[in-house]
């Protein structure tokens, strides 16, 4: 079934996903007749289960998905959809048609939830950054409700978007909640781990998407260092390019197999572990693997014409979505320091019992 989904996905992107569609996203127009494929090719909800309308795929299966999303520089939130669709399908509800958001509130404070009079629930609070925010229909976020977080789902309709973007010019945009009313609020599907759990699993598919820009950014890189040619030679045949090229594979094969393996231990006691690896190797591994490609491609690589900026601003913009290379890295160093295990211990046997909170 993965390499059916895979080869579907690749072949699904290659022919859509164009240099003029990617620009039109940049502009604003939104990719419709592209998006109706991803839902009628059952993408959206590979992750829910089969009673419930979706493919009941696991996140190790769903990999290639998300990883082709970033290859391929898809200008649209089908690695949140997926997440949405996933966190409402295990809180035992419907999932709406069309693309779906999700919020990492981060550090800052949750916005609350209060029970209205007439029913319902009330939302109070802001959110920032809010990936794709004015282009989704429904957004899923973590509320704090009665002491407990509890998993919303808003429906886009009628809120106040303060417009923003990221490098990528992908919508990053902010809402105030001003007692804005949803018809329910459920406990939190995933461990009562809430908006951390979010950004656990958030960081995870930015992950598996620098982990496919990657490879995406690898083979350009190779191909043109056998086109351009330089005193009469291709700029491959220099030791020096060789040998950057050589970099940037092992810092792409290190991505890739990073991510890959947070997939495979989603669902896991070490799900935490493996993917906070997985986004400090792929988001300090993105710099290196762009530098290296603009180097190779020289001024051409700059320009807006060329394909490439596409992959390297959404490096530069995902590897600081859902938690930094600092962020991560600083949890997995607390959690070295405060165990009795050690440490060549830890890293063989992947029982570094770390929290995020």
């Amino acid at each position: 079934m993965r390499e059916i989904l895979e080869d579907s996905i690749r072949r699904l992107l290659q022919e859509q996903v164009t240099p003029e569609l990617q620009r039109q996203a940049e502009s604003g127009r939104w990719p419709g007749s592209l998006w109706a494929m991803l839902e009628d090719g059952g993408f959206t909800l590979a992750l829910v289960r089969e009673e419930a309308g979706g493919s009941g795929l696991s996140w190790g299966d769903a990999y290639p998905v998300v990883a082709a999303a970033g290859e391929h520089a898809l200008p649209l939130p089908l690695p949140e959809t997926m997440l949405a669709a996933w966190l409402l399908d295990r809180a035992g509800l419907a999932v709406p048609p069309g693309p779906l958001g999700v919020v990492d509130t981060g550090d800052a404070a949750l916005p609350t939830a209060q029970s209205d009079p007439a029913g319902g629930w009330r939302l109070h609070g802001s959110v920032a950054q809010v990936p794709w925010g004015r282009a989704v229909g429904h957004l899923v976020l973590a509320v704090q409700c009665e002491r407990r977080i509890h998993l919303a789902l808003l429906k886009n309709e009628g809120l106040n978007w303060t417009h923003d973007s990221n490098l990528a010019r992908e919508p990053r945009d902010a809402v105030e909640l001003k007692g804005v009313m949803v018809p329910s609020v459920v406990p939190w599907p995933h461990d009562g781990a809430g908006a951390l759990g979010l950004r656990q699993h958030g960081a995870m598919l930015r992950a598996a998407q620098m982990a496919g820009a990657m490879e995406r950014m690898g083979a350009l890189s190779a191909r043109y260092a056998t086109e351009r040619i330089q005193f009469g030679r291709a700029i491959g045949q220099f030791q020096a390019i060789q040998q950057q090229l050589a970099v940037l594979a092992c810092a792409g094969a290190a991505a890739q197999t990073a991510a890959a393996f947070a997939f495979e231990q989603a669902d896991s006691a070490g799900a935490t572990l493996a993917i906070a690896s997985a986004k400090a190797r792929t988001s300090l591994a993105a710099g290196e693997a762009s530098g290296i490609a603009h180097a190779t491609h020289g001024a051409i690589g700059f320009t807006y014409e060329h394909t490439l900026h596409f992959l390297s601003r959404r490096l530069w913009s995902w590897r600081s979505e859902f938690g930094h290379h600092a962020w991560w890295s600083g949890r997995i160093g607390r959690a070295v320091r405060e165990s009795d295990r050690p440490f060549w211990h830890l890293v063989t046997q992947g029982e570094l019992a770390l929290s995020i909170t």
